[in-house]
């Protein structure tokens, strides 16, 4: 993703986030919002972000986050990825083992559970918990968390998991943050950290390869414009680009605009018809 567009990402997310009608209310979703947006170019720092700030606000002991992701019945997504552990905060004075670099598989019993569920998983004692399989209820309690929260993060489709752990059973979780968490994780954390994700990987992404794209004017594109050029050659709407791509119109509006003023012509009807007329 060039600089042009994640000033345009960012612009669109601050916008609709922070400073339009449905603008964020609750001050401390607003706060990790500014934060995430200002760090959208680094994946990592807004992982650990998201850990430090679900740390704070729950008061608990341990946060780990991650990518992976279940996708609901009738939602897109290309199946089951298990979750594996990107970013950690862990409480001074506790005693909790690191997370980071763990893989839980996506099909054990109480993970998909918690994809399954818009509103994640609340467990006030990992010992008694039976939606989970008894290996993982170990493996958790040998890890230090008696109690557990798990949150699904998700942009267009599955993105990674939050988990919050404490040591003790029975944390005193305050209302007002659980009753904000769900849609903060699907509608703000989600999109913004798959945002990051993809802006690094298309940024890194070789290009030259083997795989290149058939025709040539799109060697001048991004790997995300080219994404975009592609469906639209294939005669996809925008709207069904966007939703295929789990994107704003605005924002795919914004990548046409950068793609036709690359390859030189003034309208979409023109791109298409370009990429659609064999090289000579």
């Amino acid at each position: 993703m060039t600089d042009l567009l994640l000033m345009n990402e960012q612009r669109h997310w601050r916008q609709k986030l922070l400073e339009g009608p449905q603008a964020l209310r609750w001050r401390p979703a607003r706060e990790l919002a500014a934060q995430l947006l200002l760090y959208l170019d680094d994946p990592a720092a807004c992982w650990r972000l998201t850990t430090d700030w679900m740390l704070d606000t729950l008061r608990a002991d341990r946060v780990d986050a991650g990518l992976g992701g279940y996708a609901l019945a009738g939602a897109p997504g290309q199946g089951p990825r298990d979750y594996v552990v990107l970013a950690e905060t862990r409480r001074p004075g506790r005693e909790m083992a690191s997370m980071l670099g763990q893989r839980f598989g996506a099909g054990e019993q109480g993970v998909r559970e918690v994809w399954q569920r818009r509103i994640g998983l609340a467990v006030p004692s990992v010992a008694r918990e039976r939606s989970m399989a008894e290996p993982l209820r170990e493996r958790l309690l040998r890890s230090g968390a008696a109690a557990k929260m798990a949150l699904p993060l998700r942009a267009a489709g599955p993105v990674g998991l939050i988990c919050a752990d404490w040591q003790h059973e029975s944390p005193p979780w305050p209302g007002e943050v659980c009753n904000e968490l769900p849609d903060l994780a699907g509608k703000v954390i989600g999109p913004l950290l798959a945002l990051a994700t993809e802006a690094t990987e298309a940024a890194e992404a070789p290009s030259g390869s083997a795989s290149a794209p058939p025709h040539p004017v799109l060697a001048q594109l991004t790997p995300a414009e080219r994404r975009v050029a592609e469906l639209v050659a294939m005669g996809l709407s925008y709207k069904e680009v966007a939703r295929r791509l789990g994107r704003s119109l605005s924002t795919i509006d914004h990548q046409l605009r950068s793609i036709r003023g690359k390859v030189g012509v003034a309208s979409t009807a023109r791109l298409v018809r370009l990429l659609n007329t064999p090289a000579g």
